[in-house]
């Protein structure tokens, strides 16, 4: 099926109700890109303009920590968009913007989505929204990266991406990959590897493709406000049979996985040789 600027536009949020004229000149200076997994669309203190808007794919917004580390803000599913800080105040890029697959932006001129921010009531409202989001996102970012722990702030990313449905299902649909978790855990992938072993093995989610089924939303959510711990043995990575949810866990070779109770030598050592980072601000490119 060929590529229709014009319906690839009507399948976008901010857009959505506008007169099928507008978006006819919408379309006509959109210029449509397609970046492969891992490219950059947006570089942090670059001077574009543009409105991203997010055909197909995922984007990852993320951010540099001063220690060079990537810190991972948020993801950007297909029918949204970014980068309307640029757009609004005309300054440089707040954030990087990379594709975690395959994806086809629409790239919108400065100018013209600044006509369409003040020309349209609707859209002009669903940007304010989107401010007062990324504001309240500020928050919740912030006191995940805050977490002394690895595991508590991966189950906060992977808590906070949750979905819960009419039937009662909970899910994570279109689950990141385990490298896009680490970036906006600021951890390993390894960590999150481990992590994500230790609620497969708990039954606390289930892999369906490429979604989690969450089947302990309640456990999840103790796990992501570090009220709970897991515990993996090696037969359970085997396929052993799992321990119960919730067990305690044994001090890990991980200095940022150790509980709680861990000698304060051990904490001590642990933040000496991995720092917190200073905490990213939030942005939207």
């Amino acid at each position: 099926m060929a590529f229709s600027p014009l319906e690839a536009l009507r399948q976008q949020k901010l857009l959505a109700g506008l007169d099928t004229a507008i978006l006819q000149e919408i379309a006509s200076v959109t210029h449509f890109e397609q970046f492969d997994k891992r490219e950059y669309v947006i570089h942090k203190g670059s001077r574009s303009d543009s409105l991203v808007l997010l055909v197909s794919g995922r984007l990852q917004v993320i951010a540099p920590s001063e220690d060079g580390r990537e810190v991972g803000l948020h993801f950007v599913e297909p029918g949204d968009y970014l980068g309307e800080i640029a757009v609004i105040d005309g300054g440089p890029r707040s954030a990087s913007v990379v594709a975690t697959t395959t994806s086809v932006v629409g790239m919108l001129p400065g100018q013209v989505a600044r006509r369409l921010f003040t020309q349209h009531p609707i859209v002009a409202e669903r940007i304010l929204l989107r401010l007062c989001h990324t504001i309240r996102q500020s928050s919740h970012i912030r006191s995940v990266l805050g977490m002394a722990r690895a595991f508590p702030r991966i189950y906060a990313v992977l808590h906070s991406s949750m979905r819960q449905w009419n039937d009662g299902l909970a899910t994570i649909e279109n689950l990141p990959s385990q490298q896009a978790i680490a970036i906006t855990a600021n951890v390993s992938r390894e960590t999150v590897s481990r992590a994500m072993q230790a609620l497969f093995a708990n039954g606390i989610v289930e892999k369906d493709n490429r979604r989690l089924i969450v089947r302990n939303p309640a456990a999840l959510a103790k796990l992501a406000r570090g009220e709970m711990q897991l515990h993996v043995t090696k037969g359970q990575r085997e396929g052993a049979t799992s321990a119960p949810a919730g067990a305690a866990s044994p001090a890990p070779t991980n200095p940022h996985d150790a509980p709680p109770e861990a000698a304060a030598g051990q904490q001590s050592r642990a933040r000496r040789q991995q720092p917190a980072s200073p905490l990213p601000t939030p942005a939207n490119a």
